[in-house]
């Protein structure tokens, strides 16, 4: 018995071609391995840290020669990154509020003073007053501070400590004037005597006015 012919016909044939690589999963990966360490440094939280390096290792370790030509960044430089945001990690954070020397502003001749132990004979005194504004808004002003002490640092701190707004005005007679939003009287004069987070003034040189 004769044996069937072989219909197919070889031209026809379409050789098998392997699909190529998803490139939206190899632009995940990088973009995960790139932002991960820039989010754990910036939330200097450790967790964030470890799973970014753990990450961008395995993406350099798993990288393809295709992948190492068409990347816009090289994987090592997300695992440098990873153990940068490690090392920031570990460093201690930044104090919350300024010290007191930070909000001095260099005065050698107040310093020559301060070294002779010489006092002044008239004592100029800080005024806190309450002001009303429209309605039932009020404004509480600080003049008086001494000049050893920089009034725009000491701003951004109190309205860093009492969520508040504020602003500095010059005045022809009163000189620098802290404006701030509300009646921050309390506060401020706490914050002035304070020894630890605060100026360290003497309680009698400060003056609270009311209405």
């Amino acid at each position: 018995m004769a044996s069937k012919k072989d219909m197919r016909r070889l031209d026809l044939a379409i050789p098998y071609v392997d699909p190529p690589a998803n490139k939206n999963d190899a632009d995940m990966s990088g973009a995960m391995s790139s932002t991960m360490p820039m989010a754990a440094m910036f939330t200097r939280n450790r967790m964030i840290g470890w799973v970014s390096f753990v990450f961008s290792l395995q993406t350099w370790l798993g990288e393809t020669p295709e992948q190492k030509r068409t990347a816009s960044t090289p994987a090592y430089m997300s695992v440098f990154m990873s153990l940068m945001a490690l090392v920031v990690g570990q460093l201690p954070e930044k104090a919350e509020f300024m010290s007191i020397e930070n909000l001095k502003t260099f005065d050698p001749f107040a310093e020559a003073d301060e070294d002779t132990g010489e006092t002044k004979q008239s004592q100029n005194y800080i005024h806190i007053r309450i002001q009303q504004r429209n309605g039932r808004k009020t404004l509480t002003t600080v003049q008086g501070l001494p000049k050893k002490f920089d009034q725009k640092k000491i701003l951004k701190v109190i309205k860093k400590k009492f969520a508040c707004n504020g602003t500095i005005v010059n005045d022809t007679e009163m000189g620098e004037v802290i404006q701030l939003q509300g009646d921050q009287r309390k506060d401020v004069q706490e914050f002035l005597t304070d020894k630890k987070e605060g100026l360290e003034l003497d309680a009698k040189t400060i003056k609270v006015h009311g209405f």
